[in-house]
């Protein structure tokens, strides 16, 4: 133990340099840890502000796609555009052609017709010559066979030359008859070849007529498909592309969620003030635990000072006791003799040697157990400075997990109800209640409305707050009702109007266009007026489909649309007739 507390005082300055050491190092520590919790504190009012910058980024790099998809689809769609105008051009060709094929067939038909009253006209002299010939004929034989003095034809003296003279004119006269008759009908049997070649080309021109209301009802749907497109793009260049143009410049340049932005470097500045590193806190961490130990060997030396001023003051007086002893050592000699009797004597009286080497070894043992406690309890210690590393990971850890679940948060907002699905119904919300508004004025003759609400408030009146919802407000002379309180005819309408309003703009939003309207028994809850508004209204419609099918019973509806399809039912089953 001496020469322990020797080297401890030997290394006296190294240990006092260290002690000196570890204390700077756990004051650094201790000032790196208040910094390190006012950096804490600051960080929690960052984490907010950091959220709302991220979804306001989130949102406008959602918005941004959004443009972009519609600039893509605008570049699609101007290249259909110029197809469009192709295929109008063609088709107005088209319609040029069969316009011409049905100006050819009128002109054509109006030669066959005018070829057929000649060939009538013809039929009709022909007839007339076949009587006067027969006629003639009849005076011929008449005035040969006749015996009389007198002419059987005029009345005169029948005299030779009268007969023949007469005969002569009557033969001439049916002879020319004849001739005409065979011109008429060789003129008749051309004019039949001429009608017969007419009627041929007349069928081949049949087509023109279908082929032109084809070619207008192409050119109409791809005109009004080219006008879609043209003012989607139109809409596009003034509103679309300028904020595009805005988002980008937002997103490039960082000028959004301004206030936070602001809040958020205004601390980042007051973080900077701190100094806070967290290299620095670390590495004074693990500087102050490396010259922990020094400590003890601090407190060592403390009683390694102390032990060796005892030491040195026991060395002395022993000096002194050996000189005392040596003096007396003469004079104990003398009584050797007699402190050997008594030795002998207090041999026998002493205790048992056994008795004292179980002792010592009893001793030992209990040594031997408090170092292995000692042991235990320095594994212990090493154990929890392992814990106090793995519990610094696993605060890093939980905050990144704490940051992740920032951003699920975010993305959650912005895919919830009140995100994209709550900004699309926006922006459709107004087109919507805008058409159906515009066909409800025309069944209501302008008594009715109706209006989407979004927000309404909540029926605790201490809120403030409105809460979000979607309900349709329908107004008429009488002001605002319910929908339960309206009519069943009433009640259609507003139905009608919303349901073609809503059906045109998905159908708008989706680039096509409605083709066909199917009405299924709308008109039995209408009285005379409202029904006739709403065939007025189907009217007004009906070049905005093309096909339109209304299904009813009402028997006085039958005359209200130009063409129909009746069905009836029978004992051998259902039939149709197309009128």
């Amino acid at each position: 133990d001496h020469n322990s507390y020797a080297d401890l005082v030997n290394r006296a300055k190294e240990i006092e340099s260290a002690h000196k050491a570890w204390q700077r190092s756990r004051k650094e520590l201790e000032e790196w840890d208040t910094v390190a919790s006012q950096f804490r504190e600051h960080e929690k009012d960052r984490t907010p502000l950091i959220e709302q910058i991220a979804i306001e980024r989130a949102r406008l790099q959602q918005e941004l796609e959004g443009l972009r998809e519609q600039e893509k689809s605008v570049g699609e769609q101007l290249l259909v555009i110029g197809n469009l105008g192709e295929q109008i051009d063609k088709a107005k060709q088209a319609l040029v052609e069969s316009e011409n094929k049905l100006q050819e067939r009128e002109q054509v038909s109006l030669q066959v017709q005018s070829l057929r009253e000649r060939q009538a006209a013809l039929k009709v002299e022909n007839e007339q010559l076949g009587a006067l010939g027969k006629e003639l004929n009849e005076r011929i034989e008449k005035l040969e066979a006749t015996d009389s003095p007198t002419c059987p034809l005029c009345g005169q003296d029948l005299t030779p030359a009268h007969r023949k003279q007469t005969l002569q004119l009557i033969t001439t006269d049916r002879d020319e008859m004849r001739e005409n008759y065979k011109n008429n009908q060789k003129e008749s049997a051309d004019i039949a070849k001429q009608i017969t070649s007419y009627e041929l080309q007349i069928t081949k021109l049949a087509p023109a007529a279908n082929e032109r209301v084809q070619y207008a009802s192409e050119i109409s749907q791809l005109t009004e498909r080219l006008g879609t497109l043209q003012a989607f793009a139109k809409d596009w260049e003034s509103t679309g592309r300028k904020r595009l143009k805005e988002v980008e410049k937002v997103l490039d340049t960082g000028k959004y969620a301004v206030d936070e932005q602001k809040q958020l470097t205004k601390l980042d500045k007051q973080l900077e003030k701190l100094g806070y590193d967290v290299s620095a806190h670390e590495s004074a961490r693990e500087t102050e635990f490396e010259l922990r130990a020094v400590e003890e060997e601090h407190v060592n030396l403390k009683s390694a000072k102390e032990v060796s001023k005892q030491i040195e003051s026991e060395i002395a007086n022993l000096k002194s006791e050996i000189k005392k002893r040596e003096a007396e050592i003469g004079t104990l000699e003398a009584d050797h003799q007699t402190a050997q009797a008594s030795l002998e004597a207090a041999e026998a009286g002493s205790p048992d040697l056994d008795e004292a080497e179980r002792k010592l070894f009893r001793l030992r043992e209990l040594e031997n157990q408090t170092r292995g406690e000692l042991g235990g309890a320095q594994q212990r210690v090493a154990v929890l400075e392992t814990l106090r590393t793995r519990r610094t990971t696993y605060e890093k850890k939980c905050e990144e997990i704490q940051k992740q679940v920032a951003r699920h948060r975010t993305l959650e907002r912005a895919f919830g109800k009140d995100g994209v699905p709550a900004l699309l119904i926006e922006q459709a919300l107004p087109q919507i209640e805008d058409r159906a508004n515009e066909l409800l004025d025309r069944l209501s003759d302008g008594q009715m409305s109706i209006r989407f609400a979004t927000q309404t408030e909540y029926k605790d009146k201490r809120r403030d707050d409105l809460r979000e919802t979607l309900e349709i407000q329908i107004s008429d002379s009488a002001g605002i009702r319910n929908y339960e309180m309206y009519s069943g005819g009433e009640a259609f309408r507003v139905n009608f109007a919303i349901r073609l309003a809503l059906s045109k703009i998905l159908a708008q939003r989706k680039g096509a266009r409605l083709q066909t309207l199917v009405v299924d028994e709308g008109f039995g809850s209408q009285d005379t007026q409202g029904r006739q508004r709403l065939i007025e209204a189907i009217n007004l419609v009906k070049h905005d489909f093309a096909k339109i099918l209304v299904i009813t019973h009402l028997d006085e509806l039958k005359d209200a649309f130009p063409t129909r399809i009746e069905v009836e039912k029978t004992d051998r089953g259902s039939t149709l007739q197309v009128i």
